[in-house]
């Protein structure tokens, strides 16, 4: 402890995501999610069966059927299971075109960005190959050759006392390079 600040080790660690990855991440955990949804809603569905086996008689004298209390409760039960799992449905579709449409979108990303990748892979490559055909050793070894042909002639220049021969502000020429010698 310092400055009286204590730090917590959580024991994770968790890298940083592009954004890429990041959309991959959110894309499954929401799949994973709509999937779950989906086994509720199967597991709410209406059962056709115990509907089919509701039995309505006809009352004398009129037009209406009467059931039973215990298959009008189950009626009903089917029939709001059946508007929630519509409801549902609904969603789930609409979310599922949503997550294929951003899939798609990160498919044609991805695309474009290894096709990025292979450019400028391309372009180091040939940079690269640019820098090998300069020659840089031979021209070091030229560049050389000709300051030592120039320190030459400025000594045959400064030993027969010919500098005022060149004109006004001649002199010898001092380089970067001279600090070498």
């Amino acid at each position: 402890m310092r400055h009286g600040i204590e730090w917590e080790q959580k024991g994770e660690h968790k890298e940083h995501l592009s954004v890429l990855e990041f959309k991959r991440e959110k894309r499954k955990e929401e799949l994973a999610e709509l999937e779950q949804t989906i086994e509720r809603v199967q597991q709410q569905q209406v059962s056709i069966k115990v509907v089919e086996q509701i039995e309505a008689k006809p009352l004398p004298l009129s037009s209406k059927v009467v059931i039973e209390k215990e298959d009008f409760q189950n009626l009903v039960i089917a029939v709001q299971k059946y508007v929630v799992q519509e409801k549902l449905e609904g969603k789930l579709k609409k979310l599922l075109s949503e997550t294929k449409k951003t899939i798609s979108d990160l498919k044609t990303k991805i695309e474009s960005l290894v096709a990025e990748l292979a450019a400028t892979k391309d372009k180091l490559a040939q940079y690269k190959s640019v820098r090998g055909q300069l020659r840089t050793a031979d021209l070091e070894q030229e560049n050389d050759r000709l300051r030592n042909k120039l320190h030459s002639y400025e000594d045959m220049i400064d030993h027969n006392n010919l500098w005022p021969l060149f004109g006004k502000g001649c002199g010898k020429a001092h380089t970067r390079d001279d600090a070498r010698y």
